[in-house]
Order: structure tokens, then sequence, then C-alpha cells
């Protein structure tokens, strides 16, 4: 089971729904391992905003919404065509004619890059998601709701069920971003 949250710290709870079970801010046993990343990483974002730590939702807003979402099953991955997606650089995709920021990771700038190590990381990882997202597998996108300070949408992209935060993060061309002060990358 992955690191649970920040958010599994501040609500703790424990239900069940069909083959879901719910504890402490992550589901912790279902059958569609998708499924349980989209809903811990969308109940992260809900819980915690892109400007600081300040919760955005009070836990009991969070926990109900989270169970409405898992009822009315508002939580699924949309299966999208990767030719209709430009990526920007590693972590802005442009899509349906609106740039979309990938939420859960930060990636080197490639437009204003502090310093040339910036630049070289910023463009492995835009080369590396552009790659992936030619690789011909599955590719899906859940839109979160609200906008960052760019006034681009929020998303989270999987290709090939699997987290573009998590690949990218893994492969040392990003790093983890849950909301607050980025750190730079030149020394």
């Amino acid at each position: 089971m992955k690191t649970p949250s920040r958010l599994s710290h501040v609500c703790g709870m424990v239900w069940q729904r069909d083959n879901l079970v719910w504890q402490d801010g992550m589901i912790i046993a279902d059958s569609d391992n998708r499924r349980r990343t989209h809903l811990r990483e969308t109940a992260t974002w809900l819980y915690t905003s892109m400007w600081g730590n300040r919760p955005l939702l009070s836990c009991w807003a969070l926990q109900a919404g989270m169970a409405l979402a898992l009822i009315a099953g508002q939580v699924d991955a949309e299966t999208i065509n990767p030719a209709t997606v430009y990526v920007v650089d590693g972590d802005t995709i442009r899509m349906d004619g609106d740039s979309w920021r990938l939420v859960g990771l930060d990636t080197p700038e490639t437009y204003e890059p502090g310093c040339d190590f910036e630049l070289a990381l910023g463009q492995a990882a835009t080369a590396r998601l552009r790659g992936l997202m030619a690789f011909g597998r599955v590719v899906e996108v859940i839109r979160l709701p609200g906008r960052d300070r760019f006034d681009r949408g929020l998303a989270r992209l999987f290709i090939g069920g699997e987290d573009i935060a998590d690949i990218l993060v893994r492969e040392g061309l990003a790093r983890p971003y849950e909301g607050g002060r980025r750190l730079g990358w030149c020394g």
C-alpha cells in the first residue's frame, strides 16, 4: 500500500460500499487499483490548495463529498485519444482547446528556466511525457474542479493505468507536489 496522504492524518474514518473499504482518507481495499489511486489523489487535491496547505474543505464536507462521488461514480477516469493531447511541458497539457495543469507533480520550467540544468531536466520531462503519450497505451484523465493561478484547468493523467506523476517522480524528472511553495531546481 502507498504511503498515506496528508489527508489521512487529518480526517479519520472507516466505511465500506460494495467492494471498497475506505479508512483514514484512503481506500485500503478494492478490486480496481486504478479507482483506489484516483480516489485517494482526488481526495488529497480537494483537501489542499495549490497555493498553500490551507484546507479547502472541512473533514466532514470532504467525507460527504467523497461518499457522494463514489455513489454517483463521478471519480472514474475518462479515456482520451492521446493524439488529441498536446504536451506543453512535463506538467502542462492542452486538450479540448484548454490548458490543463497536471496535479501531483512539479517539473522543471522550460519557458523561463533559472539555469541550464533546469532547462535540460525540463526538456527531458517534456520529452518523456510526449514519449509516453505516443507509446499507444490507454490514456485516461480525471478533470478536477477549479483552476490554477494561470487559469489552467486541473487534471490527473494516467497512462497504462499509472499516474503520470508517479512515473515522472520515480524517474527523477519531477518532484511530488500537492500545493504550497515550490522548491527551485537550480543549486
